[in-house]
């Protein structure tokens, strides 16, 4: 049995609220996805914002119900039979208000283990090791309004375990996270698969981290999932070109070529792309000739970004 198997999944969200004798216009936020996740597995799924990977969790998670198609999380129908999922999972959701600032540590564990029945003994064994697990049992006392925002997530990850789970969600885990939390989390998500047998979805629009945690990553663009495969896998669709990546100031905004916009900061604009190598010089040409400063052409290995670009024609922070 798949931990997760999603068919033909399809959501519409009206565009404005439907008022009476006003005619419903629909955006359609997923477009009949369908994927399965193996049991121990850590999938992921990336993609720009906008591009359906919370609508999906939301599904996934009872938060939200499909306009048609199905999904099923350890077997169970995740319409149907919502009760009998929600006991096996849980969900890290984006942002930080998923617990109680007013609360210390300690005492939002101690207030999720009871609304999952956990016995109060074996909470207070499992709050203890899931607070030194994630570096805070030292802070345990102190109330959560006072953490920095990576212990909150670090926190918010171990609420998320409280109830033992079979599959646990993670949408944007590292959002917003500095480099040393972001690393913290990544491991700590490495050793829930690897150690403790966990299945794991998680959502990114960071391609490092997709890389780094994934066994299968799936890019979803626009309601539509558009590659399946291993990180090595996806890399093959671009293994014999050339990518190139051209840091520029005053960008036209538009070239000839085909290169994709990936990161604007401070005045610098970054293109990158395949490229034939005879075509550098005419890309260099043209951009001077309209008044752009080229900074630096480099070619690069190619990265899961590149098979965005690929597939889309455009930056995954487009």
């Amino acid at each position: 049995m798949k931990a997760i198997e999603v068919k033909n999944l399809r959501k519409l969200y009206p565009k404005k609220i439907p008022l009476p004798f006003r005619k419903v216009e629909w955006f359609e936020a997923l477009k009949g996805i369908s994927f399965t996740v193996k049991r121990g597995e850590l999938f992921g799924l990336l993609g720009p914002n906008g591009a359906g990977k919370t609508t999906t969790i939301k599904i996934l998670t009872t938060l939200l119900e499909p306009t048609s198609g199905e999904a099923r999380v350890l077997g169970y129908d995740v319409v149907k039979e919502a009760r009998e999922v929600r006991k096996r999972i849980n969900l890290v959701a984006e942002g930080e208000r998923t617990l109680y600032w007013r609360l210390t540590a300690y005492e939002n564990l101690r207030y999720f283990a009871s609304i999952y029945y956990v016995p109060k003994r074996e909470a207070e064994e499992r709050i203890e090791e899931l607070l030194k697990m994630v570096g805070l049992w030292e802070r345990r006392n102190d109330l959560v309004m006072n953490y920095s925002r990576g212990m909150k997530q670090r926190l918010a990850i171990a609420k998320a375990l409280i109830n033992d789970p079979e599959v646990l969600f993670l949408d944007e885990p590292t959002l917003g996270l500095d480099v040393q939390s972001a690393i913290f989390v990544r491991e700590l998500v490495k050793r829930l698969v690897e150690e403790e047998g966990k299945t794991v979805l998680l959502t990114t629009h960071y391609m490092h981290e997709a890389e780094e945690l994934c066994d299968r990553i799936a890019i979803i663009d626009h309601g539509r999932i558009i590659a399946l495969d291993t990180p090595e896998g996806l890399k093959k669709l671009v293994k014999d070109e050339t990518i190139v990546e051209v840091r520029v100031r005053n960008y036209p905004g538009d070239n000839p070529f085909g290169l994709a916009k990936v990161s604007e900061e401070n005045g610098v604009t970054v293109l990158r792309g395949s490229l034939d190598e005879e075509d550098i010089p005419k890309l260099v040409e043209f951009l001077v000739r309209r008044n752009a400063k080229v900074l630096s052409v480099e070619v690069k290995e190619p990265t899961l970004e590149d098979v965005f670009i690929k597939l889309t024609g455009r930056g995954l922070r487009d």
